[in-house]
């Protein structure tokens, strides 16, 4: 069938419904008429089948669209119906097995390859944390850096050069405090 071929519509049978369009409108005419949609079921081959519940067991066993699901061995799957100018599915192809030695094949029928297989995980955390020396890390205080931290006294000399990885403490100049009632901010009397 064409893609700009007309076809009716099974919820509502005054709508005329491109071939295109059709899977698009079946679904807003089922939200739309909830009714008919509670008497009508789709086919499990081909969702743009819509037919009356009663009669669904009598479409599944003549629908065009369904597959034989066992096939004699070596027979081919028959190709797939499809409307022209509707794209299509491109069949996945095997899988290249490896050519089995000649004294496995004897007697034995051709297996499927196996699911694909993760190869064995190459990272080991616990032996890399061993491996790590790990040194135990400077506690946190809040607001203070690595330059702010105070430097033990071991030496009452003041000159004397900090420990290794520490800068001399610096002064820093002093703030005032908070405010007070008398440096001009409002006092807390209320006005009457």
């Amino acid at each position: 069938m064409e893609p700009d071929a007309l076809v009716q519509c099974p919820y509502d049978r005054s709508h005329r419904v491109r071939v295109s369009r059709l899977p698009y409108h079946l679904v807003r005419c089922q939200q739309n008429n909830p009714q008919v949609s509670r008497t009508l079921a789709t086919c499990p081959f081909n969702a743009r089948h819509r037919v009356p519940r009663a009669h669904l067991r009598s479409h599944v066993t003549s629908c065009p669209d369904k597959l034989p699901l066992e096939l004699p061995p070596g027979t081919p799957c028959p190709p797939p119906r499809v409307s022209p100018g509707v794209p299509r599915c491109v069949p996945v192809t095997a899988v290249p097995s490896v050519p089995a030695e000649p004294e496995d094949t004897a007697g034995t029928a051709w297996e499927p390859p196996q699911a694909w297989q993760p190869p064995p995980c190459r990272e080991d955390w616990d032996a890399e944390l061993s491996e790590l020396e790990l040194e135990e890390p400077p506690p946190f205080i809040l607001h203070v850096t690595k330059g702010d931290l105070p430097v033990p006294c071991h030496s009452l000399d003041p000159s004397a050069a900090p420990p290794e990885g520490l800068s001399p403490r610096k002064s820093r100049p002093r703030t005032a405090g908070p405010r007070t009632a008398t440096s001009g901010a409002r006092t807390g009397t209320a006005r009457p």
